[in-house]
């Protein structure tokens, strides 16, 4: 029994030994040039780089099974050690009752309410719940968590990745300057970003820029955002199950990987694990999703985008001022309490 899996998976290893040490090089080159600026995501150069090397002819078959291993098991594998960040005893550092049901509720409308959207631009379903995980919940990582639930392509995908990017990034540069000029409380500031910025490296070099009172609180909120990532995957998970016609052979209605999600979670919360090991799995989730990010890259093609037209975009302009209205809003309410 034993050699009947290893030796398979031996051949398999030498036969992509090229396409194996690419995707691990181009992780560990990601990593390298995000250590340069805390603005630049691992992920998202790795992403870059695999839309480059594809779409300028150097990727060829031999790398295909390999980027496919990338885009498909390390990815899962990857939002499974997802669920070490979260710590549900995190919410109840955010303050009151009412505070964690307005981050709860903020969550819902952006991320319902951005699909709905999408209706008006005519953007298909799975790049609206691709985008919409990614504006509402943590960036990058919600889409690459949602991409196996939603039936998007790794065009759509990598326009997803591009959105969240884009607007993220201009909330990194307005958010500092806007402080600068009004002169917000720096707590509900904090809020401000951590209910609306998407991704969390985003959020962190935001409120960096302004104070380490608007960083703490901002974590804070962005921490209890991320929590709801499992049951809003769930809700996929279900909802695409009673859709599906193909109902004879019974299937576990929530992916096996969300299982692993949640159960990191149940682990970090239940303190397993000391946190010098947590950090250990952090590096090693990263670098996972990482090396996944490549394999999406490598699967789109710069002429595909073009057919999605420009109004993915201006629907990505307009989720964007949607979050920070109902994030704004969020906050005025929470500074009654």
């Amino acid at each position: 029994m034993y050699q009947l899996f290893v030796n398979p998976l031996i051949k398999w290893v030498r036969k992509n030994f090229y396409g194996l040490f690419l995707i691990v090089a181009v992780g560990f080159i990601a990593e390298i040039i995000s250590n340069l600026s805390d603005r630049l995501s691992s992920p998202v150069i790795s992403l870059v780089i695999g839309v480059l090397l594809a779409n300028f002819g150097i990727l060829g078959l031999w790398a295909k099974p390999s980027l496919d291993l990338a885009s498909g098991c390390i990815l899962k594998i990857g939002i499974c050690l997802l669920g070490f960040r979260l710590a549900f005893s995190e919410i109840t550092d955010i303050g009151s009752p009412i505070g964690v049901l307005i981050v709860i509720t903020v969550v819902i409308i952006v991320f319902f309410g951005i699909q709905k959207i999408s209706t008006t631009f005519s953007v298909n379903k799975p790049l609206a719940l691709l985008v919409a995980s990614g504006f509402s919940i943590c960036g990058v990582s919600a889409i690459a968590a949602m991409k196996p639930l939603s039936g998007a392509d790794e065009e759509e995908t990598g326009y997803a990745v591009g959105l969240v990017t884009l607007f993220g990034s201009i909330a990194v540069l307005a958010f500092p300057i806007v402080q600068a000029i009004f002169d917000f409380d720096e707590s509900l500031f904090g809020w401000w970003i951590g209910l609306s910025v998407h991704d969390t490296g985003q959020v962190v070099a935001t409120a960096s820029a302004v104070s380490e009172n608007t960083l703490d609180s901002a974590v804070l909120v962005k921490m209890c955002r991320i929590l709801m990532l499992a049951p809003l995957l769930m809700f996929v998970s279900f909802k695409k199950k009673n859709r599906s016609k193909n109902l004879r052979k019974w299937k576990l209605p929530i992916p096996i990987f969300i299982l692993g999600f949640i159960s990191a979670a149940a682990m970090r919360s239940a303190s397993v694990f000391s946190e010098g090991f947590i950090e250990t799995i952090g590096d090693i989730r990263n670098f996972l999703i990482t090396m996944a990010m490549f394999g999406l890259g490598a699967g789109i093609r710069l002429k595909a985008l073009k057919n999605l037209g420009r109004q993915p975009l201006v629907f990505g302009f307009v989720s964007w001022i949607t979050i920070l209205i109902v994030a704004g809003i969020g906050v005025l309410i929470q500074n009654q309490i």
